[in-house]
């Protein structure tokens, strides 16, 4: 009942692929275990085994918050479907990225532990004086952008357009466009960057 083995090195190979996956992915385990995330009053620290990344509260500029589903059982066909639709809550990938005036970026992931809590700790921290500085320069008569997007208090700018504040309608995000109605017609969608 057994075969002769007609390429004697083929195992030692297969053997050998085998330890290097296996010592790969707990060196993986072990790095992913040593990602910290310090929030503290000085700012948001991201420590790894390849280094740390620091972003003081007065040094941060912009946020970008994004909510990714994840639906893994629809990988598992008819039955990942069937436990997909008896599920009561469904997983996001959460991605949170600071950056600073000085082009330096740190991310928030939901590869960290209690991620949504320090998501929601940063942003209430960080939200409420950028706010208060753009409602303070648009009081100011300033235009302020977000991303292509210009906004003062008379009017928005787009693409070289000037749609007059009173003339919108309705503003809304719909997935990650922008749309505005001006007075009965939609305008434009653009990408939400704000």
């Amino acid at each position: 009942m057994t075969q002769a083995n007609s390429h004697g090195a083929t195992y030692p190979i297969l053997t050998w692929v085998s330890l290097g996956v296996v010592v790969a992915i707990g060196a993986l385990w072990i790095a992913l275990s040593k990602l910290v995330l310090i929030v503290s009053g000085a700012g948001v620290r991201r420590e790894s085994p390849f280094g740390q990344q620091e972003l003081a509260w007065s040094q941060i500029t912009e946020t970008r918050y994004r909510v990714v589903p994840i639906n893994l059982s629809v990988h598992f066909g008819l039955i990942g479907a069937l436990i997909a639709m008896s599920s009561k809550s469904k997983g996001a990938q959460l991605i949170l990225e600071l950056k600073a005036s000085d082009g330096k970026t740190l991310k928030v992931t939901s590869v960290f532990r209690n991620a949504s809590e320090a998501i929601g700790m940063i942003l209430e921290r960080i939200l409420p004086p950028m706010v208060k500085a753009v409602k303070a320069r648009l009081q100011r008569g300033e235009t302020v952008l977000f991303g292509p997007v210009g906004l003062s208090a008379t009017a928005i700018t787009w693409k070289g357009k000037t749609i007059p504040v009173s003339q919108i309608t309705q503003a809304e995000i719909v997935g990650t466009n922008l749309r505005l109605k001006q007075q009965g017609k939609w305008l434009c969608q653009r990408k939400a960057t704000v």
